[in-house]
C-alpha cells in the first residue's frame, strides 16, 4: 500500500449513542457482544437500519497497552435507555477521515492520519480523560451489519476519524 491516503474533511453533527465498553484481552469483541443483544432488542440490527456504530481505544493509563475499547451506537432522540447502559455524545465538528479497509491497514493507516494532521492547517481537537481512560480517534463501521451481525469479518471497512480545530 502507498504511505499516501487520501483524506477529507467532514463537518458531522453531535450524536447521541448508547455505549458499551471493555477492557480485557479482547477489547473489541467484548465490548461488541456487550452491545448486540442490547440492540438486537430493539430492533436496530436491521440490514436497513440508519443506526451508525462507531468504536474508539480507549487507554488507561498513558501507555498503548493494555487498551480498553468503546462501542457507540447512535440512538434516536427520543429513544429511552436503561440506567445501566450509558448514553455518551458523539461530538459534532471538523474531522479528518480516511477510508480503511480491514483491521490489517489501520496500523499503516492511522499513523499516516495523524501524520497528515500534523502537516496541515488544521490540528488535533486533543485526547480526552473519560470515565474509562485517554480517549482518542473514532473508527466508524461503514458496512456494520456484515461484519458485525454476520461476523463477515473478511471485508471490513471503516472510516477512521480525527476532530479538528483550525491552527
Amino acid at each position: 500500500m502507498s504511505e499516501k491516503i487520501k483524506v477529507r474533511l467532514k463537518k458531522l453533527e453531535d450524536m447521541r449513542a448508547a455505549f458499551f465498553y471493555s477492557l480485557s484481552n479482547t477489547p473489541e469483541e467484548d465490548a461488541w457482544n456487550k452491545a448486540e443483544s442490547w440492540v438486537k432488542e430493539r430492533g436496530f440490527l436491521q440490514i436497513d437500519s440508519n443506526i451508525r456504530i462507531f468504536g474508539r481505544n480507549i487507554y488507561p493509563t498513558e501507555n498503548p497497552e493494555p487498551h480498553g475499547y468503546g462501542i457507540y451506537i447512535t440512538i434516536p432522540p427520543n429513544t429511552k435507555v436503561e440506567s445501566e447502559v450509558p448514553v455518551r455524545l458523539i461530538p459534532g465538528g471538523l474531522y479528518a477521515v480516511v477510508k480503511c479497509n480491514g483491521v490489517e491497514e489501520m496500523s499503516i493507516i492511522w499513523p499516516g492520519l495523524w501524520k497528515w494532521v500534523e502537516n496541515s492547517e488544521h490540528q488535533y481537537i486533543g485526547e480526552t480523560k473519560g470515565e474509562y481512560g485517554y480517549e482518542l480517534g473514532f473508527e466508524e463501521y461503514l458496512n456494520w451489519y456484515s461484519t458485525l451481525v454476520e461476523k463477515n469479518t473478511i471485508n471490513m471497512k471503516f472510516d477512521l476519524m480525527l476532530q479538528l480545530r483550525e491552527k
